[in-house]
């Protein structure tokens, strides 16, 4: 089988340069745009190793970077960034790499190329499909229903397409599962558009302030899922 790497990085030009270096070893390159959309495709098929755009990590949210740990745990990872001077590319292996004896990037793909290809199984995160009322005032006003896509005991996806709620914003979201139904305070960590991509538009949140017996009903909820 043909060694494949998956690529995230955000800028054009930069994704250009990474992908020629990839592809003139004749490796297949999967690229994606968000570390969200890492998690994602490291769960659906096997990879080699997983390429991470430096300004890429450094411009995401806690939220982002939490999505895609136990993908970086379960796969060899590569932070890259480019030189300004020369435009060549640098890399920060997550192994030993005197160990390995490795030095240049060509040498560092290579190695991860003779690794065998693995998918990344999602353990933090849970496909939990819950009804949600969401809204940008702590009195529930203007309320949106909503449906959560994805689950954790730190936050969630939600289905959303109102282009008035940005990033960085607070946001109070009731869950109809709970039995306490006090809003949860929350803060919109990721964002993806409607009509951008082909996935599901919303918002990734993490939550902030919630009662101890909404922090036993979720993490219940997630064990749940889980042990299906």
């Amino acid at each position: 089988m043909q060694p494949q790497i998956l690529l995230a990085v955000a800028d054009e030009e930069r994704r250009l340069i990474y992908e020629a270096f990839i592809k003139n070893e004749r490796v297949i390159c999967h690229t994606v745009s968000s570390l969200r959309d890492v998690a994602n495709q490291a769960a659906r098929q096997p990879y080699n190793a997983i390429f991470l755009d430096m300004p890429l990590i450094v411009k995401a949210s806690r939220y982002e970077k939490s999505l895609v740990e136990d993908a970086l745990h379960a796969l060899p990872n590569v932070r890259l960034n480019i030189t300004a001077k020369t435009r060549k590319i640098r890399m920060l292996v997550s192994w030993d790499a005197r160990e390995a004896g490795v030095a240049t990037p060509e040498e560092q793909l290579k190695y991860c190329c003779e690794l065998a290809p693995k998918v990344a199984p999602i353990c933090s995160r849970v496909p939990l499909n819950l009804n949600a009322v969401l809204s940008c005032s702590p009195d529930m006003t203007n309320t949106e229903r909503t449906v959560c896509i994805d689950f954790s005991p730190g936050g969630c996806f939600l289905f959303c397409v109102n282009d008035e709620i940005a990033l960085q914003t607070t946001v109070w979201i009731r869950l109809v599962a709970l039995s306490d139904q006090t809003p949860i305070v929350s803060t919109v960590c990721w964002k993806r558009e409607w009509g951008m991509t082909s996935e599901i538009p919303g918002v990734g949140v993490r939550f902030d302030v919630m009662t101890p017996q909404q922090q036993a009903e979720i993490l219940s909820l997630c064990r749940g899922k889980q042990k299906k």
